[in-house]
């Protein structure tokens, strides 16, 4: 997920791409760049190893309070934009979702590939994710633990397609998510 940030946009493709491995192969590699920025759009079409998306979206905003961010509804849109587009247009199973800020380790392919099977076998998994705002080292007695969590942690996660089929329709319309407006 991009919008106008080239520079961090290159170190995400370049740990993507350093890590592709045969497991990594598995995954496609899709740009769903947020407007028009060149810099970004050049970028991503500079690689052959990925397919590029754009979402222009001139539609105007509404917000539903004064003083509400506009750019939470614009990327509430990109991503329900986005998200769609893999799914229902590219047929995908499953969706690893990264922001164009983040670089990945070593394992994280394989992780998702072990994710997947998690995901796939228990419905009560709304989504795998690979951060942990808890993970730093004081905080982890089992560095190998795979903990399930009661809140959406966000940052590089991998969705079903069947928990998108429920969730697209009642996308929020802003991001960030607002407790009532986004109830499983």
């Amino acid at each position: 997920m991009a919008c106008s940030r080239a520079d961090y946009l290159k170190k995400t493709i370049q740990s993507i791409l350093k890590y592709q491995t045969s497991v990594a192969l598995k995954f496609p590699i899709f740009i769903s760049q947020d407007g028009s920025h060149p810099d970004v759009k050049r970028l991503a079409l500079s690689y052959d190893q990925l397919t590029y998306m754009q979402h222009l979206d001139y539609e105007p905003v509404h917000t539903e309070r004064p003083g509400e961010i506009i750019a939470y509804y614009k990327i509430a849109r990109h991503y329900k934009w986005a998200l769609d587009q893999l799914f229902y247009k590219h047929n995908f199973s499953r969706v690893i979702i990264l922001e164009d800020d983040m670089e990945i380790a070593i394992d994280f392919f394989d992780y998702f590939e072990a994710g997947a099977i998690l995901l796939d076998s228990d419905k009560s998994i709304m989504a795998i994710s690979s951060w942990n705002d808890n993970g730093q080292k004081q905080f982890v007695k089992d560095p190998y633990a795979l903990l399930r969590s009661d809140f959406f942690p966000g940052l590089g996660w991998m969705l079903s397609k069947s928990t998108w089929d429920e969730l697209s329709p009642k996308w929020p319309k802003a991001y960030p998510f607002r407790d009532e407006a986004f109830i499983y």
